[in-house]
C-alpha cells in the first residue's frame, strides 16, 4: 500500500513540474489565451500630395508708429480714446498753439517791413539807372544801389522761408494720425508739457489690416522655398490660436537674408487680410506653407506611425497575418496622411488601430480595412 501511495505521489509531482506542451513548437502567440489580436489596417498608397511645411509664428503689425510731438508745448485735448481705430489724417491731439500764433504774426510783420524796403530799393535803383544813362550820376552809385536791392530781395526770401516754417510749426500743434490703424493706451494725457521728439511717445498706432506674420522654418527647407517662391508667390493657411475653423489665407512676402546659426532656422514674413480682426498683434498662429505638388508619394494614415526608441515605425501585416515592426523615414506629417520616403512599398498593409496590444511576431485578425 505504501509503495502504491508513493508511486501515485511521484506521478502527480511529475505532472506538476513538467512544462505545458499544449502549444506546438514554433507557434506564434497572439493576444491573451493565444487568440489573434483584432486590428484595423490600411494599404500603403501612392498618390500626388502637396508638399507642406508646418510652422508656428506670431502676428505683427505691418506698420507700427510711435506718435511723438514735433514741437514743444502743452497738450490741451486728446481727440481719441484708448483702443480706438483711426484713419490716416485723423486728429489725435491738440497742443497750445498761442505761442506759434504770436510768432507767426511777428514773421508776417517782418515780411511786410522788408517788402516795403525792397520796393524802396527798387525805386532808387530805377531812378539811378535813368540818371546814369544820361550821365548825371556815377556808375559806382548805381552798382551800390543794385547791391542794396539784391540784399533786400534776399531778406524778403528769408522772411518768406521763416514764415513758411512758422506756419509749419503751427500745423504741428495739431497731431494727426500718420497711418490707418488702432491706437493703444494713451501714455501722456492733456495738461502735460511735452518736448519735440521726446523719448516717450504720446500713443502708439498699429496697422490692423493687412496683418503680417513672422515665422521660422528649418534651414533645410531654404532651397525648396526659394525655388518655388521664384516661380509664383507661395500661399499659406493660418490658424489663429489653434482654431479649427476656416483658415485664413496669406501670401509669403519675403525671406530673411541670413540663417540663424544658433537655431538653424530661417525667418519668413507673410501678409494676410484681416478685415474681421481674427489676427491681433503678438497673437500666436499655426501655419501651413504649401510649396508644390509631390507626385507619386508613398502615403499612409497618420495614426499608423508609432514612435520607438529607434525612431518612427509601423506594424506591417504579412500574408500569414503576423505583424512585423518596420522602421520608416517620414518626409511630411499631416493630420490625416503621412508621407514616407523609405521603409514601405505600395500595397503593403499597415496597422492603424490596435497597435498598443501588438509586439513583433504577434498574430492579428483584421476586423476592418480602410479602402484606398
Amino acid at each position: 500500500m505504501e509503495s502504491a501511495f508513493f508511486r501515485v505521489l511521484g506521478i502527480v509531482l511529475l505532472l506538476l513540474l513538467t512544462p505545458s506542451c499544449s502549444k506546438e513548437k514554433g507557434e506564434v502567440k497572439g493576444g491573451p489565451g493565444g487568440q489573434p489580436v483584432p486590428v484595423v489596417t490600411a494599404l500603403v498608397q501612392q498618390k500626388n500630395v502637396p508638399l507642406i511645411i508646418h510652422a508656428m509664428g506670431n502676428a505683427e503689425s505691418c506698420l507700427a508708429v510711435a506718435v511723438k510731438s514735433r514741437v514743444d508745448g502743452e497738450i490741451l485735448r486728446a481727440a481719441i480714446l484708448d483702443g480706438q481705430e483711426v484713419q490716416k489724417g485723423d486728429l489725435l491731439f491738440d497742443l497750445d498753439d498761442r505761442p506759434f500764433q504770436y510768432r507767426l504774426k511777428q514773421l508776417k510783420a517782418n515780411l511786410d517791413r522788408d517788402l516795403a524796403l525792397l520796393e524802396n530799393a527798387r525805386a532808387k535803383e530805377k531812378r539811378q539807372d535813368v540818371l546814369s544813362k544820361q550821365n548825371f550820376a556815377s556808375e559806382e552809385t548805381l552798382v551800390s544801389l543794385v547791391t542794396a536791392r539784391q540784399a533786400a530781395e534776399a531778406t524778403v526770401a528769408a522772411d518768406r522761408a521763416a514764415l513758411a516754417d512758422g506756419e509749419l510749426q503751427l500745423a504741428f500743434t495739431h497731431i494727426l494720425a500718420p497711418i490707418t490703424g488702432m491706437v493703444g493706451r494713451i501714455l501722456i494725457h492733456p495738461g502735460n508739457l511735452i518736448k519735440a521728439n521726446d523719448a516717450n511717445p504720446l500713443v502708439s498706432i498699429n496697422q490692423m489690416d493687412p496683418m503680417c506674420i513672422r515665422f521660422t522654418v528649418a534651414e533645410s527647407h531654404l532651397h525648396a522655398i526659394r525655388e518655388n517662391h521664384a516661380k509664383a508667390p507661395l500661399t499659406l493657411e493660418l490658424f489663429p490660436n489653434r482654431e479649427t475653423s476656416q483658415p485664413l489665407p496669406a501670401t509669403l512676402l519675403s525671406l530673411d537674408n541670413v540663417v540663424d546659426r544658433q537655431t538653424g532656422t530661417l525667418s519668413l514674413k507673410a501678409e494676410a487680410a484681416n478685415a474681421n480682426r481674427r489676427l491681433w498683434p503678438g497673437q500666436f498662429v499655426t501655419i501651413t506653407l504649401k510649396l508644390a505638388e509631390r507626385p507619386a508619394a508613398l502615403v499612409i494614415p497618420a495614426q499608423a506611425v508609432q514612435t520607438g526608441v529607434n525612431g518612427p515605425f509601423v506594424y506591417v501585416v504579412k500574408d500569414d497575418n503576423v505583424v512585423e515592426a518596420r522602421p520608416v523615414v517620414l518626409e511630411q506629417e499631416g493630420k490625416e496622411d503621412t508621407v514616407i520616403t523609405s521603409g514601405l512599398t505600395v500595397g503593403e498593409v499597415v496597422v492603424t488601430v490596435g497597435q498598443w496590444r501588438l509586439k513583433p511576431g504577434a498574430k492579428v485578425e483584421i476586423i476592418k480595412a480602410k479602402q484606398p
